[in-house]
């Protein structure tokens, strides 16, 4: 059974009372609490092991290295990628996009090319490829939706053509709470030659998710939505796509090594985590 007071138990922040009330917390689509389980590992970490990844031979580091790649390992199983090495550690959905966008995106994509997205997506899958639109004269098209809130699937089919290069979509929205149906959209859209780009911020938390059956190019999702820390989320990408890609950010971990006059990048997926 699902027993409410069995699991509030494991969230430290229901203790507290509001108005003289306990708490009642439900705006989980925007972030959702932590389990003393989730605050108990950060705790761990910075009272036993904290020390910089990849930076040192000393115990410390080597500890915090192993449970750094460790998590990459568990996150890759989560979602059923075929190797760690296709998860990117990032701060949050947005800067997962975002990466797609400047690494991938502003480098393959030119003038005459075309995106879609629905009228249904967050911001931070939206304006990114607006930006790009005005940027580097990409056409953007929109998919509406039906008077019930689903996506108009018909005119997606309208839509779509030899010239989409990406397709961007979130698998649940926000606002209106509708599962799309990605699968479809991601068989169609490769049919047309064209990648996939799923914002999951709602489904990850709420739906298994097994990005080998959905076939997307890639996926985004926070943790801060799904009972983990704020500041952390997840790019998958096919590891075929990653490695075509150029880093997002230059600076430390990222680099192989480093000369005057160039530099090597690290494998995957250290070198998009500067």
């Amino acid at each position: 059974m699902f027993d409410v007071s069995k699991i509030r138990e494991d969230f430290p922040i229901l203790k507290r009372k509001i108005n003289g009330k306990p708490l009642i917390y439900f705006d989980n689509t925007a972030t959702s609490q932590k389990p003393i389980q989730v605050i108990e590992a950060i705790k761990e970490f910075y009272e036993k092991y904290n020390a910089n990844i990849h930076r040192g031979i000393h115990t410390l580091s080597q500890e915090a290295s192993e449970a750094y790649e460790l998590a990459h390992e568990k996150v890759a199983k989560f979602i059923n990628a075929s190797s760690w090495q296709e998860i990117v550690f990032v701060r949050n959905t947005t800067e997962a996009i975002n990466l797609v966008a400047y690494s991938w995106a502003y480098n393959k994509l030119s003038k005459g090319d075309e995106i879609i997205v629905t009228i249904m997506e967050h911001h931070s899958n939206f304006v990114p490829w607006l930006v790009l639109s005005k940027k580097v004269g990409v056409k953007l098209k929109i998919i509406d939706i039906l008077d019930d809130g689903t996506l108009n699937l018909d005119d997606f089919h309208e839509k779509i053509s030899k010239k989409t290069k990406l397709v961007a979509i979130t698998h649940i929205s926000n606002v209106l709470g509708t599962i799309n149906p990605v699968e479809e959209i991601v068989k169609v859209s490769h049919d047309f030659g064209a990648y996939v780009l799923i914002d999951g911020a709602q489904s990850v938390p709420h739906l298994k998710i097994d990005v080998k059956k959905i076939d997307c190019d890639f996926l985004g999702f926070s943790a801060h939505k799904m009972l983990g820390p704020t500041g952390i989320g997840a790019l998958y990408a096919k590891e075929e796509i990653l490695k075509e890609m150029d880093p997002f950010l230059f600076g430390g971990d990222m680099i192989r090594d480093v000369w005057v006059d160039r530099a090597e990048w690290n494998e995957l997926p250290w070198k998009f985590e500067a």
